[in-house]
């Protein structure tokens, strides 16, 4: 009986042992940081949310780069005895990550903030170039070259609207980009052909003082504005008549050669009248084209190479009708609508003078600029 007493009570302090002992293992136990993970965990997550991945990508890899290290080194620590685990390396990566995902999510905050400035500001400048554009350059007879760049640097403008309104900054300020090198690049062309037409000015403002001064006389003018596609009827120094008018498909420069589907420019007369089978247009009023001054251009061309040898200056410029169409679609003539083919007919002569310039504006009334 004793000796039972004596087990027992041997069994309880061994078992006691046990137990204190296991509880010691346990509290000596290392334990993994697992809230503080789930906390790194979070902080890249929301650093990716805010954009980092595309705004502040250097920072968002290194702090992705840090999570890694850091699943690494938990993966480690799990694989050795629970006794021999040390988690320290594994508390500076995810304080590294804490710190850079951060960091990441500030950064990107700040650039998305500012391209989403840039191309609000930017998107509304290229808006008011494409209005000029459309407003100065959209009916002259520019390259294929450079209307293709506009048409092209708008659908760029219009990508980079649609991802701006979708919040893709980055994406909208490359769109943008684009459609401002376009845009510009084919505005700057246009200017520039248009200021090298105008070279001619002086020489329009001239012809236009000569057609008020010969129609003082009582006789009656006709003066073309080839950019304002208006034909003016003027007698006793006063317009008389108005007509709108659609020109050569390449009407923006003088006539060089036969082909060029140019209107000419100049002081030129009334040489025939055709109506009935003798015209195809409704009715025509023949123009002395080319007159004295247009054939010694030509041969000048020739001369200094800028012409070929074969090219020929071609004729048959006439005022006809079949006009109304919208669009300048003639190979140099001046069509109006059979109306007012009528009445231009019935009160031009053989002989009435006939002046044909680019504008009487000048071209900061143009283009808004000298």
């Amino acid at each position: 009986m004793r000796k039972l007493k004596r087990g027992v009570v041997w069994g309880f302090w061994i078992f006691t042992a046990v137990v204190l002992l296991a509880g010691l293992l346990i509290y000596r136990t290392p334990r993994p940081p697992v809230a503080a993970l789930k906390t790194a965990r979070e902080a890249l997550t929301e650093a990716l949310k805010s954009g980092a991945e595309v705004y502040a990508a250097d920072s968002y890899a290194a702090a992705k780069q840090a999570y890694d290290s850091a699943m690494v080194c938990w993966s480690a620590e799990n694989q050795r005895f629970f006794l021999f685990r040390n988690y320290s390396r594994l508390d500076g990566w995810i304080a590294e990550t804490i710190e850079k995902s951060v960091k990441a999510e500030e950064l990107s905050g700040k650039r998305s903030a500012s391209a989403n400035s840039r191309v609000r500001n930017g998107v509304a400048d290229l808006d008011k170039k494409v209005a000029e554009y459309n407003k100065y350059f959209k009916r002259m007879p520019l390259p294929a070259a450079v209307s293709k760049r506009h048409n092209q640097g708008v659908l760029k403008l219009s990508e980079a609207k649609f991802a701006w309104q979708n919040n893709r900054f980055n994406e909208a300020e490359t769109h943008f980009h684009q459609a401002k090198e376009l845009i510009e690049r084919a505005n700057g062309k246009a200017e520039k052909i248009v200021r090298g037409w105008f070279e001619s000015h002086n020489t329009w403002q001239k012809l236009a003082e000569q057609s008020i001064r010969l129609s003082k006389s009582g006789q009656k003018v006709i003066l073309v504005d080839k950019l304002a596609h208006e034909c003016l009827l003027y007698q006793n120094g006063k317009v008389i008549r108005r007509f709108d008018v659609e020109l050569g498909v390449n009407w923006m420069g003088d006539k060089v050669r036969k082909g060029d589907k140019a209107t000419p420019e100049g002081f030129y007369r009334i040489s025939q009248k055709k109506d009935g089978s003798r015209t195809r247009f409704h009715k025509a009023l023949l123009l002395n084209y080319p007159n004295d001054d247009d054939r010694a251009r030509f041969a000048g061309a020739k001369r200094n190479g800028t012409l070929p040898a074969k090219a020929d200056i071609g004729g048959l410029i006439e005022f006809h009708g079949l006009g109304g169409k919208g669009v300048d679609w003639t190979d140099g003539c001046v069509a109006l609508k059979n109306e007012d083919m009528d009445a231009l007919f019935r009160m031009a002569a053989v002989g009435t003078p006939v002046i044909i310039i680019g504008s009487q504006k000048s071209l900061k009334e143009v283009l808004g600029k000298e």
